[in-house]
């Protein structure tokens, strides 16, 4: 049986994915911070969970001891999924809201990558859940977007140095989705904001045609040769991206 990882799997998109992978014969092992909902997945079959929160210190480590424990010692799938956002102004982040926002979203898909090398073999994909704010600022979110375009540059030198170990990568730029992203900031859904299952669905049909990168909607790749158009002109032509 195939193994994946998840990170952020309790979250809408992470959820629909550990359902997903399921439905297609893999066992899952989700990581979050709620152990609640987490428990809740096991409903579904060939799942575990590993409770953590990203922002800890050696967090890569503690997920790679987790998964011997559990007795996994090779992985087809990685999906680096989790992340956040802060909605206010990056002079009234404190350190610590940089740090951690930095950290789970960017430098952790990094590390955890890193240390799970030794489960991932010749043939195995990682999979980094981006955004399309990786190519458009959106001011409402500073810290969000820069993180995301930081991950974008992060998992493009990645997909580099993990070919020669025959690694597959997989980036995925979604717009805005109907999750608690928007409700957790206070947000309202914006205009156009597409469902969890639309992007879960791409994932997985990438996954199965071996693609490098995935917009969703597919649209949403304009945006990736047009980095320097104002996100006001670009949210009135095609919405949001986030």
């Amino acid at each position: 049986m195939k193994t994946a990882l998840v990170t952020g799997a309790t979250g809408g998109i992470g959820r629909l994915l550990v359902r997903a992978l399921i439905e297609r014969g893999y066992h899952v092992v989700g990581v979050g911070r709620r152990k609640e909902r987490l428990e809740k997945l096991k409903s579904l079959g060939n799942f575990d969970y590993i409770v953590t929160d990203l922002s800890e210190n050696n967090v890569a480590e503690k997920i790679a001891g987790s998964l011997r424990a559990l007795g996994v010692d090779k992985l087809e799938v990685l999906i680096n999924n989790a992340g956040y956002a802060i909605r206010k102004p990056l002079l009234e982040h404190s350190d610590e809201e940089l740090q951690n926002i930095f950290k789970v979203n960017a430098l952790v898909p990094v590390e955890l990558t890193r240390e799970l090398l030794p489960f991932l073999k010749e043939g195995s994909t990682v999979v980094f859940v981006i955004s399309g704010v990786a190519f458009v600022n959106v001011p409402e979110l500073p810290s969000y977007c820069s993180t995301k375009g930081a991950l974008h540059y992060l998992a493009i030198n990645l997909e580099r140095e993990l070919k020669d170990k025959g690694i597959r990568v997989m980036r995925v730029y979604p717009k805005q989705v109907k999750t608690e992203f928007f409700t957790r900031n206070g947000m309202p859904y914006p205009k156009g904001s597409i469902e969890p299952e639309d992007v879960v669905r791409v994932i997985m049909k990438g996954l199965e045609k071996g693609k490098r990168e995935v917009f969703v909607p597919s649209y949403l790749k304009l945006v990736k040769y047009l980095p320097n158009w104002p996100s006001s002109l670009i949210a009135s032509g095609i919405g949001w991206v986030y």
